[in-house]
Parts: structure tokens; C-alpha cells; sequence
């Protein structure tokens, strides 16, 4: 049930008691037994993979923060052929991992209250429900509904459970920025070539976004206040991150990285740092492009997939093969703007190269119909106002969190509308649900203050 009200923040569970204590004890303790029962049984390299794994769930369920994060991020790397060998989808693992967690804390009633602006995921769900009944692909259709209740549920739900703090917030996009450098690092053996830098699993458009991603969070997370032998350090990370964005050449993330910077202006006077800063940072990052578009031996087909943001006048130069997708989503639309198409047929309906339109609403209204995409945009606005409202209000105490959620739905809005599909984009329906957390605890720590 969709509750609106708010409690103490105090209600809230800030320390672990000694139950908690001794379950970790006995956690820790079951581990160990595992890890010496198998290094009996087994030799070789399986017996550190396997205590290496206990290590890693372990470290999973103590920060389920983390989990949470490298459920949003996960998809960038399991593409990659080094990945195949593994015995499970470690998608799956962190998804358990999360599911357990949240279980926990769902029954035993310490989490926020889900806000009532959750129940405009309702006609989406039924829509993807009820158009299994004439789908053209009940298979797809079944598989599709099934990973975006699974693993977009635990998405949305997830913040409610695990994020309780701004340390928990700040591990979070810790996490996401980690990533954004590893994709960033392992895309730059590219460099020199003619194609496009990709991910290790040859997605150009994802190692564009989790660069440009992870610069934003550096950019206002790390970067202000540091002195200059920190900030030489992490202006090489930017570099790294900026190479990687400018050889993907996607440009939703360059635009979305355009927004962030701009926002990190009232940032930084909100904060309080001097002007000079502000302005010597903007002259580094200036700096630093120049010199690494003359420097580094960025792809020329990246340039030129970049410079297509200049070129506005002809809808299918700008959007390229998208156009197409786009065109014939919006057909599905007009002819079935009720109930859609079903939920999977827009791949068996299209013809061309794509099996979506590339646009999260249009693909909702395509399959599901108008009402489900316009819950969805009105989902959006929701959360991107209560994200504004949380950043100009914010006190000193949230005013990073604040900034870096807004940030982070800055540019999962700009990606939603030009690619992936519902279940490509986790992270927007995480993002979707972090200005609704925030608002709560902010507003729950104020009144309990004012109890005080």
C-alpha cells in the first residue's frame, strides 16, 4: 500500500543491535566452514574463486548499497567474453542478494514508506499484463514482463530499503563513478583505431553514458575543496573518463554531462566556494579536452558521430538509423493507441535493424498503449520536481546528495529519450525512485529535530 505520511526519522534503524551482531558472527563463522569444506574438496584456481565469492557476497549483503549499485552497472561488463566461463548470471547474484536483503527489512517494517507517486507504475504493469493476451510474441512478451517486474521491481524498491543515509548514498554513486573508470580504462586500448570506443562488451552508447556519468559524480562529488596534488589525481581520472565519452561518440551523454556541469554553478555557490574554483576547475576541464582531442588518437568516427548534435535540420541525419525505429513506433501508436501492439511486439512488427524504437515512451505507447506511456512521463515529472525541490532546499548536511541525485536523473532523463529499452535502463527506474527517498529523509531528520 502507497503511504504518503512520514515517521521518525529516528524510527529508522541506524546501528546494528546485537541480534544483527550475532547473525554476522554466525554468517561470518557458516563462510569460513564453507571456504575450508571446499578447499578440501576441490584444487587449483576453484578454491580461490569460490573464497573470493564468499568474501564478495558477504561484503554484498554487509553494503547491500553496493550491490545496488553494480545491479545498475553490471550490464556494461557481463558482455564481455571473460564472463561466459561463469558458472552464474551475476545479474542473478545481485539480485538475490538485494531481494534478501529487502525481504528482511520489508518484514521487519524498516524501511521508508513507499510514496504514493509509485502507483503510477500500476498502468504500466497492468498494460504489460494484460497485453499478453494478444501479443504477436507471447514468449517475448512473458520474458519481458517477467525481467521488468524481477529486476526493475528490485530497482525501484531497492532505495526504499538500502538508502537510508548519505554515507549509503555516497558508497551508491561510488560505485556507479568505479565503474564509469574501469569501463573508461578497459575502452582505451581502442584509441588509434577507426571505430568507435566501446565497452568490454562492445556497446558504445553504455561506455558513454557510465563515463560521462562517472564525471559528473567526480565533478561534484570529489573535485570541490581538494587540494591541488589531490586534484591533479583526479583530474587524470576525468581525463580517462573524458576520452572514453568523447571515443564512444554518443551524444545523449555528452549533452546530459553539459546539463550537470551548468548545475554545478549553483552547486558550488550553495556550498560556498569561491568563484576562483569554480572558474579554475572550468578552465581544466577546457584545458584538458583541448589537449586530449590534439593528444590522444580519439577515432574520427567518433568526431563525426559527435558532430551530428550541429545538424538539426534533417530529423534522419540527426537521429541516423533511430529515425526509422522511431517512425515506426510511432505508427504502432496511431493505430493502436489504446492497448498498444502487446508487450514484446514492436520487434516482430518492425522489420528493419532494431528491436525498439530507442525511446522509452515511445516504446510504451507503441506496446502498451498511450495511457501507459503517459503514466510514465507523468512518473518522470514527479520525480524530476521533487528532485529540484530536494535540491534548492537542501541543508548542508544532504546538499551533495541532493545535487548528485539530480545529476544522476539529468542524465537518465536525456538517455531514456533517444535509447535502450525498459529493461536496458535500470538506472532509470533507480534514479526514479531516489528523490522520493531523499524527500523523506530529509523531511523525517528536520521534524525530528524540531522534536528534539
Amino acid at each position: 500500500m502507497f503511504v504518503s505520511g512520514t515517521r521518525q526519522f529516528a524510527s529508522l534503524p541506524s546501528a546494528a543491535p546485537r541480534r544483527a551482531q550475532s547473525l554476522w558472527i554466525a554468517a561470518v563463522a557458516v563462510a569460513a566452514a564453507m571456504a575450508v569444506v571446499l578447499g578440501i574438496a576441490l584444487t587449483g584456481w576453484k578454491v580461490v574463486a569460490i573464497v573470493v565469492a564468499l568474501g564478495g557476497g558477504l561484503l554484498l549483503v554487509r553494503f547491500p548499497e553496493i550491490a545496488l549499485g553494480c545491479l545498475m552497472v553490471i550490464g556494461t561488463f557481463k558482455a564481455a567474453p571473460q564472463f561466459d566461463s561463469l558458472p552464474v548470471d551475476p545479474t542473478l547474484v545481485f539480485v538475490l542478494v538485494l531481494l534478501g536483503v529487502m525481504g528482511i527489512r520489508f518484514c521487519r517494517k524498516s524501511t521508508i514508506p513507499l510514496p504514493w507517486e509509485l502507483s503510477l507504475y500500476v498502468p504500466i504493469v497492468l498494460m504489460m499484463l494484460l497485453s499478453l493476451l494478444y501479443t504477436p510474441d507471447l514468449s517475448g512478451g512473458l520474458e519481458k514482463t517477467a525481467r521488468f517486474v524481477v529486476i526493475n521491481g528490485v530497482s525501484i524498491l531497492a532505495p526504499f530499503a538500502i538508502l537510508d543515509s548519505p554515507l549509503k548514498f555516497k558508497r551508491f554513486f561510488m560505485t556507479l563513478l568505479t565503474a564509469g573508470l574501469i569501463a573508461s580504462l578497459t575502452s582505451l586500448n581502442m584509441l588509434g583505431g577507426h571505430e568507435r570506443l566501446t565497452t568490454p562488451g562492445g556497446d558504445t552508447i553504455q561506455l558513454g553514458h557510465d563515463a560521462a556519468l562517472g564525471i559528473a559524480i567526480l565533478w561534484f562529488g570529489l573535485l570541490p575543496g581538494q587540494k591541488v596534488p589531490v586534484r591533479v589525481g583526479l583530474y587524470a581520472a576525468l581525463g580517462v573518463m573524458l576520452v572514453a565519452m568523447l571515443g564512444s561518440g554518443s551524444r545523449g551523454p555528452f549533452i546530459g554531462l553539459a546539463g550537470c556541469i551548468l548545475l554545478s554553478v549553483w552547486y558550488r555557490r550553495r556550498v560556498g566556494f569561491r568563484s576562483g574554483q569554480l572558474i579554475f576547475d572550468f578552465g581544466a576541464l577546457v584545458i584538458l579536452g583541448a589537449l586530449l582531442l590534439t593528444v590522444v588518437s580519439i577515432p574520427q568516427e567518433s568526431l563525426a558521430y559527435l558532430a551530428r548534435l550541429g545538424d538539426v535540420q534533417s530529423a534522419t541525419a540527426f537521429l541516423g538509423p533511430r529515425a526509422a525505429l522511431l517512425r515506426k513506433g510511432w505508427q504502432l501508436t496511431v493505430e493502436h493507441p489504446l492497448a498498444g501492439v502487446g508487450i514484446d511486439g514492436f520487434p516482430v512488427l518492425f522489420t528493419g535493424i532494431g528491436n525498439w524504437p530507442h525511446s522509452i515512451p515511445v516504446e510504451l505507447s507503441s506496446e502498451l498503449g498511450i495511457g501507459a506511456a503517459v503514466s510514465f512521463l507523468a512518473l518522470q515529472l514527479v520525480s524530476l520536481r521533487t528532485a529540484l525541490k530536494e535540491f534548492f532546499m537542501a541543508d548542508e548536511r544532504w546538499r551533495l546528495t541532493a545535487s548528485l541525485v539530480l545529476c544522476f536523473m539529468v542524465m537518465e532523463a536525456i538517455s531514456m529519450l533517444n535509447t535502450g529499452n525498459v529493461n536496458d535502463n535500470r538506472q532509470l527506474w533507480a534514479c526514479l525512485s531516489l528523490p522520493f527517498v531523499l524527500r523523506y529523509l530529509r523531511t523525517a531528520e528536520r521534524s525530528d529535530d524540531h522534536a528534539g
